[in-house]
């Protein structure tokens, strides 16, 4: 009966299930925590894989290999939390690609890079007690010998820190537009490498911002700033502290997004190619919110149902959005 469960829920993944397999297997998953939990599980295997074809068999086998060798993971920098609640993260040690580097003087080889995959959410908590939620998509880097006298970090992505308070040891973020410099506080910083602009936001406390050829900023509760890197300038924006953060609880909540922007988001999130070419989907903007646990057919309906919007699957985790006209 597991076995049947199991292969039932990667052909849901696969979006090869009719309406009637997929009522089955919303009422199985909602018998126990137990069913839930073994859903989230294989969701996010299936998620954070890169695989290009259809194959069901592969995804559950790259999942029970994931559940055989959790235990076996070892870390001494970094400890892992919620693994089995559809939160995934890659370690990789050593080698990097990223232009952040070059922001450091430390060598490759005492780099410890931290990658979330696409599809994917995750928490580290650092060697000085700071907890970091890391988006999907994005990297964190930071040296072996991390400790609370050596508290330096850089980031590819998006991440929320909530940053153990040490006033004589600060802690620095860098990221390929700007640094922060903090001693104790909780703030979101975004810097995607495709996106066009950077950002950080501040909850609580006080944080320093520096970036070259601008004036160093600092940033009170409640203050985001924006950093056009078309231009080179920054811009204060207002923000909703829940839209800003609901992303690290699996609530993503977005007030007159533009559109090419919600589709890049989704992209990350869900782990799939949305592609578009009509130019009138540039001039929309979207309202409204959506929590982890819905598919992305699911979003994709919904979008369907608020917008002139429709969608056909073109490939494995491949789309194809149409904009439809309105008749007045």
């Amino acid at each position: 009966m597991v076995e049947k469960n199991e292969r039932l829920i990667a052909r849901y993944l696969n979006g090869d299930c009719n309406s009637d397999e997929i009522n089955q297997l919303l009422g199985w998953i909602n018998q126990s925590k137990t069913n839930k939990k073994l859903f989230l599980g294989i969701k996010d295997t299936w998620d954070g894989s890169l695989q290009k074809t259809d194959n069901s068999d592969k995804a559950l086998l790259s999942f029970y290999k994931n559940q055989a060798n959790k235990n076996n993971r070892v870390s001494k920098s970094i400890r892992l939390w919620r693994m089995a609640t559809g939160i995934a993260a890659v370690l990789f040690v050593g080698l990097l690609f990223a232009v952040l580097l070059n922001k450091t003087d430390i060598p490759e080889s005492n780099i410890i890079t931290y990658s979330v995959p696409l599809g994917s959410r995750s928490e580290v908590v650092l060697a000085d007690g700071t907890h970091v939620n890391l988006n999907s998509g994005s990297t964190l880097y930071y040296p072996s010998n991390f400790s609370s006298h050596n508290r330096n970090v850089s980031l590819s992505g998006e991440a929320f820190f909530n940053v153990t308070s040490d006033k004589t040891n600060p802690f620095v973020v860098k990221t390929a537009d700007f640094d922060i410099n903090v001693t104790g506080t909780q703030f979101n910083v975004c810097s995607y490498d495709d996106n066009n602009y950077s950002t950080a936001t501040l909850l609580e406390g006080e944080i320093n911002l520096s970036a070259p050829n601008l004036k160093p900023l600092v940033l009170k509760p409640g203050e985001k700033i924006k950093l056009d890197r078309l231009n080179n300038k920054i811009a204060y924006a207002t923000y909703n502290e829940d839209a800003e953060v609901a992303w690290k609880n699996g609530e993503f909540i977005f007030s007159k997004i533009a559109f090419p922007e919600l589709i890049k988001r989704l992209e990350r999130w869900y782990n799939v190619q949305l592609n578009y070419s009509s130019s009138e989907f540039d001039m929309l903007t979207y309202s409204g919110r959506f929590k982890n646990q819905e598919t992305i057919w699911q979003v994709l309906d919904a979008l369907k149902l608020t917008s002139p919007i429709d969608y056909s699957r073109t490939n494995f985790r491949e789309f194809e959005l149409k904009f439809m006209q309105v008749n007045n």
